[in-house]
């Protein structure tokens, strides 16, 4: 076969045998994107309706993640509720001064830190941190999925993240309309799940039906 047309054939099987997207992902684009299309329509002013709607998204993300989050924690790190307890108060803190200083930057600027942070422990599990591995790529006792495939994905999912750093910043480097960073953060999340399904299929062999893996 001519080695164009099997390329094509190649990237019409991938890309017709993508992953959806799921409802968890599109919770913060989704929120975002509404919240400022109706704070604008309010009248409400550009900043405060760009922190209102991130702030907005933020909590309605970890509100939706909080009995997963908490449930995986504390199996895999064995984390006490006043630990968990803790960990929710710093986020509603986080919420409360990008409501209080109301300021665009700040809460952009909060994003590259997380993300920057998710990036790091990415990158200790990629080099065999053991705790890391088994929240953000686990696998089952009797799993034959390899320890490199593991790593691979988190190096795939620190490689995201980094994408998202970038694109903020680039948003901010360019002082970018607020519109314009509320379109392409809202967009960003659905253009990076896809970036990510293809890179794993391109970068590394699918996994047999028969190996169970729970990333």
């Amino acid at each position: 076969m001519n080695p164009l047309r099997r390329f094509s054939l190649y990237l019409w099987i991938l890309l017709r045998n993508l992953p959806p997207i799921s409802a968890g992902r599109l919770l913060m684009p989704v929120i975002f994107l509404s919240s400022w299309t109706v704070l604008q329509a309010a009248q409400v002013t550009a900043p405060a309706a760009f922190v209102w709607a991130g702030v907005l998204a933020q909590a309605a993300q970890i509100w939706g993640a909080l009995p997963v989050t908490a449930r995986r924690h504390h199996h895999t790190f064995d984390f006490t509720r006043s630990t968990a307890s803790w960990a929710l108060a710093i986020q509603i803190c986080v919420l409360v001064i990008q409501v209080w200083w109301c300021e665009p930057w700040l809460s952009q600027k909060l994003v590259t830190i997380y993300c920057a942070v998710y990036a790091a422990v990415m990158a200790l599990g990629v080099w065999g941190d053991r705790d890391i591995l088994n929240r953000f790529a686990p696998a089952s006792t009797n799993s034959n999925v390899s320890l490199e495939f593991r790593r691979h994905e988190l190096m795939l999912s620190a490689l995201v993240v980094i994408l998202v750093i970038v694109v903020n910043e680039t948003l901010l480097v360019l002082d970018s309309t607020l519109a314009t960073r509320v379109a392409a953060l809202s967009v960003l999340p659905i253009v990076l799940h896809y970036f990510y399904a293809i890179a794993l299929r391109l970068t590394h062999p699918p996994l047999y039906k028969d190996d169970e893996y729970d990333g």
